[in-house]
C-alpha cells in the first residue's frame, strides 16, 4: 500500500467516525439524519487534497452522504481550502446587482439618505462574516474594496478621477482591510470580557513575562507559533496577532465596548488616512 492509499483509508476512517458520532448524537436526541440536507466536506491544504486524494461520499447504514467542494452555512460559502473564493464572488455579484439599482435612484435622495441607504445595502453584505477574511488573498480583498469604492463614489457622486482615500475619509469609511481588522478585535475583546463564546474564549490566554516588564500592563496575549500559512488565519493564531499590534492605551483599558469601538476605530482611521 503506497503512501497515498494509506493517507486515503486514514481520513476516511476519520471522516466516517465523525460521521458515526454525529448519527448516534441525533439518535441520542430523537433525530433523523436527512440526506437530502446533509452536506459534507473535507478541509485542508491544497498540497494535502492532492496527497491524501478525493473522498466521494461517507456511507452511514442506508444513508450516503455526497462530499462537496462548498458548502453554505448561514449565508458564508465555505470552500474545501478555506480561500473563500466562492464566497467572495458571491457576495460581489449579489452587491454589484444593488449598486446597478441603487445608481439609478441616487438622484432624487439626499446624500444622508443615500449613506443610510448604501450603508444597509451594501457594507450589511460586505461585513457579514467579514473576520472570516482575515489575511484573505488581496485578490479577494480588491474585489470587496471596490464594491465598497463603487458605493462611495455613488453616494457622494465624485468621478473616477478623485481619490478614494479622500472620498471615504469623506464618509468615514474604513477601508475593507481595517473593516475586517476591526471585526476581530472586537469579537477579541468580547471573548476577554465576557469569556463567551466559550469555544473562542478558550483559545485565548494572557502573555505572562518571565519577569516583570513595563508592557506588563498591556494586557498583551500568548502567541503561539504555527508553522503553516493556512493556520495562521485561525483566530488562536489571528486575534492575539492583532490584539498585541494596538497601542496599549486600546488593549489596556477594557472598560466598555462602546469605548473599545470608539478608541479601535480612531486607531485604525489614523493608520489609514493620517499615516
Amino acid at each position: 500500500m503506497d503512501n497515498g492509499h494509506h493517507a486515503y483509508c486514514v481520513s476516511r476512517k476519520h471522516i466516517t467516525d465523525c460521521f458515526h458520532a454525529v448519527h448516534h448524537w441525533l439518535d441520542l436526541n430523537g433525530l433523523s439524519l436527512n440526506p437530502d440536507k446533509t452536506e459534507a466536506i473535507v478541509i485542508g491544504t491544497s498540497a494535502r487534497h492532492r496527497r491524501e486524494g478525493e473522498i466521494a461520499a461517507v456511507q452511514l447504514g442506508d444513508v450516503t452522504v455526497h462530499l462537496s467542494n462548498t458548502v453554505k452555512n448561514l449565508g458564508v460559502i465555505i470552500d474545501d481550502t478555506l480561500s473563500f473564493n466562492d464566497h467572495v464572488n458571491s457576495v460581489c455579484r449579489s452587491s454589484h446587482f444593488h449598486l446597478r439599482a441603487f445608481r439609478h435612484i441616487r438622484k432624487i435622495v439626499s446624500e444622508d439618505t443615500a449613506k443610510t441607504v448604501g450603508c444597509a445595502m451594501v457594507h450589511g453584505r460586505l461585513d457579514y462574516c467579514n473576520s472570516l477574511l482575515y489575511k484573505a488573498s488581496i485578490t479577494n480583498i480588491q474585489k470587496l474594496q471596490r464594491i465598497q469604492n463603487s458605493m462611495a463614489r455613488i453616494i457622494t457622486g465624485s468621478s473616477r478621477t478623485d481619490s478614494i482615500t479622500t472620498v471615504l475619509a469623506k464618509l468615514h469609511w474604513l477601508p475593507i482591510q481595517s473593516r475586517i481588522q476591526f471585526k476581530l478585535a472586537v469579537t477579541t475583546y468580547k471573548a476577554l470580557t465576557t469569556q463567551q463564546p466559550s469555544y473562542l474564549a478558550d483559545l485565548l490566554q494572557y502573555h505572562v513575562p518571565s519577569r516583570q516588564l513595563r508592557s506588563s500592563s498591556r494586557n498583551l496575549l500568548r502567541e503561539d507559533c504555527c508553522k503553516l500559512k493556512f493556520a495562521d488565519r485561525a483566530f488562536r493564531h489571528a486575534a492575539p496577532t492583532l490584539w498585541n499590534s494596538l497601542p496599549s492605551g486600546i488593549t489596556s483599558n477594557l472598560s466598555t465596548l462602546t469605548v473599545f469601538k470608539r478608541s479601535l476605530k480612531t486607531e485604525l482611521y489614523r493608520r489609514v488616512f493620517q499615516d
